[in-house]
């Protein structure tokens, strides 16, 4: 048995590898922060924002990881898993870094620079398991898989934000981290035990060959990578889709830093109310995954995509033309439940779209590059936001709908899309 034949343990394995990146990715983001700036403090918020920002600065390496993922690999062990198990041994390996250096409150500089190594290595395995997915998972399975994947990442930073505290609280940080530490390595015997397509080997050592003795090369040269590109992109359907997920979230930008100065300046709420309501947002969010992978198989990529970006748009249109609402305590709470919801099914829906025209024998490096437009496009939206507000002097209400109108313009250029056009390309050599 292997990935490529049976779906419960391809569905079992790319779940995992998620939950492996949620895990830390809570612990460190929540858990860790929370620990230190309660523990001492004399931390500055500066020194937090620049904690926080080494971990989320390796993600933007994804574009490095991609064309190397394509380029170089051990081909009797499959196409990816070489570079998952790598990637999974160092992100435990990395985390026990933490533990040699004792009071993590007294070097915050060497503490960012942990995490950044660990997040390097956590990127790395995400671009070589989005790969993978790309690779074994049939197209009617695309919608539901994703669904599942973004559902257990969640999960993962949800265990490792909760668990993660109450070990500290009950035990210490060390054992916190030790927890973390095992569970990436058990997590580890998925990829290791598990191979991608029959007769391949699970360690180099072992007996075993490559699959695709045809293109058993462990390494291609960059110049064919690029090639592949050239050539993935040239049709109008992968051409218009990386357009799409340039523009696509970027009323998502918009309204997210909105939310913040509205509710705790305008509306009075505390801190504490806004992140308990944003937290408690987790719950519908993960239910919204599920469901958007399962909607996604039956109905359609395309109807998914616009059902959960356009429902986020017009849900932000709505809350903007109802503003009399806003001081009730009810309705407030339920567009911060609401809004992730319509984000997590559209996501759902535009990585399956994703998937399913990444094309040629570089579709890692395809499939990263319409994940890293859609991070672009969402960061452009937070820097939209400033100029909304501070350079037009929009009022609140004003842009909540310049928001919703940047989500539903974009969706026009869906019907621009044709997997069809993929698979005649593909099929025509």
């Amino acid at each position: 048995m292997a990935l490529s034949n049976n779906r419960v343990e391809r569905m079992s394995m790319l779940c995992a590898m998620y939950v492996a990146q949620g895990l830390p990715w809570g612990f460190m983001l929540n858990t860790v922060v929370s620990y230190i700036t309660d523990t001492d403090e004399s931390i500055s918020a500066t020194q937090i924002g620049r904690l926080t920002a080494m971990i989320l600065y390796p993600w933007t390496f994804k574009l490095v990881w991609a064309p190397l993922i394509d380029s170089v690999t051990i081909r009797s062990m499959g196409r990816r898993r070489p570079w998952i198990i790598g990637a999974q041994l160092m992100m435990a390996v990395t985390l026990l870094s933490l533990i040699a250096m004792g009071d993590i409150t007294k070097n915050i500089e060497l503490l960012g620079w942990m995490f950044f190594l660990h997040n390097c290595f956590a990127s790395l395995q995400d671009v070589a398991t989005d790969a993978l997915a790309v690779d074994i998972l049939p197209p009617h399975e695309h919608g539901r898989v994703n669904g599942m994947m973004w559902a257990s990442k969640l999960l993962g930073k949800g265990i490792g934000t909760a668990a993660g505290g109450w070990i500290i609280k009950h035990y210490g940080f060390p054992e916190a981290v030790m927890a973390q530490f095992f569970s990436l390595f058990v997590i580890m015997f998925f990829p290791l035990l598990l191979v991608e397509r029959p007769g391949e080997c699970r360690l180099p050592w072992s007996s075993g060959h490559s699959s695709e003795s045809g293109e058993a090369k462990s390494l291609r040269s960059p110049g064919v990578v690029v090639r592949d590109l050239i050539k993935g992109f040239s049709l109008r359907t992968t051409a218009v889709y990386v357009l799409f997920g340039l523009f696509a979230i970027i009323g998502w930008g918009v309204i997210e830093v909105l939310t913040k100065p509205l509710y705790t300046r305008d509306l009075d709420w505390t801190a504490a109310e806004y992140s308990y309501w944003t937290g408690a947002a987790v719950f519908p969010e993960l239910v919204a995954a599920l469901l958007g992978g399962l909607l996604a198989d039956r109905f359609g990529r395309r109807f998914i995509i616009i059902f959960g970006l356009g429902g986020y748009g017009l849900l932000a249109i709505l809350y903007g033309a109802l503003p009399d609402l806003w001081k009730e305590d009810w309705f407030s709470a339920a567009f911060l439940c609401l809004n992730p919801g319509f984000i997590a099914m559209g996501a759902v829906g535009y990585n399956s779209m994703g998937m399913r025209i990444s094309w040629t024998r570089s579709s890692a490096t395809m499939f990263t590059i319409y994940m890293t437009l859609s991070n672009i496009g969402h960061v452009v939206g937070n820097e939209i936001y400033g100029l909304l507000r501070d350079d037009w002097q929009l009022t609140f209400q004003q842009t909540l709908f310049a928001g919703g109108a940047f989500m539903l313009v974009p969706l026009g250029l869906l019907f621009l899309v044709s997997p069809s056009e993929v698979d005649r390309e593909d099929a025509s050599g």
